[in-house]
């Protein structure tokens, strides 16, 4: 067998390359120099192919000894220590404390209105609607709690808006019908869950708009107008993220009922004429709180 492996002097050089520990047992069958010793050369070669069995069997032994003591040598190594997070990367985002920011969006708001005389612009039981889109803008304010990863609020805002809806009356066509909205608000209070900076809640309460109305005619020189303030419930929804410690940025959808009700206005000459009218305003907005507190 080891006749057989001296025939292959690549294995037998590759063998020798991994026994350069034992230097000092290759010295000592006085073959080489101390740098063959080290190096598998011709006459580290020499020695195990021309050396008896028992001189074969011995280095055989000393290489697996040094190898199973390489083994355990590094089984003994201390296990890697593990990496602590960093204080920053497990910090956990509060939602709780006073907040104020602004916001901006778009709004569609639907109008129905009917003529409860039935003579001055539309039959008994007609009714005459549109819809109109527009801006709003406004400011916030409000105040968070959490506790967990529930999160319990009560939020104030105000906005002002470009609606002006427009109804052409189709049974006097020179007769115009115009509802503006100037402004409008809500207060709601706002359950949410959190992961962390994301938040997802729901929103309801209370909402007021501001509106000018007017019937006009030039026909007969009709001009009358009316303002109002309406009251009406609001529910939505929205997403809120936590880019900084004390900044945040959101997006939400709001409905606005205000129901039916009835409304004076006034000409100068012809005296008041009432009007009923159904109003709903749909929003989609979103904006940028600061909040005061942090981690």
């Amino acid at each position: 067998m080891f006749e057989a492996a001296c025939r292959r002097p690549l294995y037998v050089s590759v063998t020798i390359t991994r026994l350069r520990s034992i230097a000092q047992l290759w010295r000592a069958f006085g073959r080489g120099s101390d740098q063959s010793a080290l190096s598998p050369g011709p006459g580290a070669l020499a020695v195990f192919c021309n050396g008896n069995n028992n001189m074969r069997i011995y280095i055989i032994a000393a290489a697996i000894g040094v190898f199973v003591g390489q083994s355990a040598s590094a089984a003994d190594l201390p296990a890697q220590m593990p990496v602590r997070a960093s204080p920053l990367s497990s910090a956990v985002y509060n939602w709780s404390g006073f907040y104020v920011g602004v916001n901006a969006g778009s709004t569609l708001s639907s109008v129905n209105t009917t003529d409860p005389t039935g003579v001055n612009f539309a039959p008994i039981g007609a009714t005459i609607g549109a819809d109109n889109t527009g801006f709003l803008g406004g400011l916030q304010l409000g105040f968070n709690f959490q506790t967990g990863n529930l999160v319990f609020g009560v939020q104030g805002d105000m906005s002002w808006t470009s609606i002006n809806a427009g109804l052409a009356d189709p049974f006097f066509p020179t007769t115009a019908i115009n509802y503006k909205t100037d402004w409008l608000g809500t207060i709601t209070g706002r359950v949410g869950y959190a992961w962390n900076n994301i938040l997802v809640y729901g929103k309801g309460g209370a909402a007021w708009v501001h509106n000018n109305v007017s019937v006009s005619d030039p026909s007969v020189l009709l001009s009358a107008v009316g303002i109002e303030t309406r009251s009406g419930w609001t529910a939505g929804g929205g997403f809120e993220y936590g880019f900084a410690p004390n900044w945040t940025g959101f997006i939400e959808y709001d409905y606005i009922g205000l129901g039916t009700a009835g409304l004076t206005v006034t000409d100068p000459f012809a005296g008041p004429m009432p009007v009923n009218f159904d109003q709903h305003i749909q929003m989609v907005k979103g904006g940028i709180n600061f909040k005061f507190g942090g981690f």
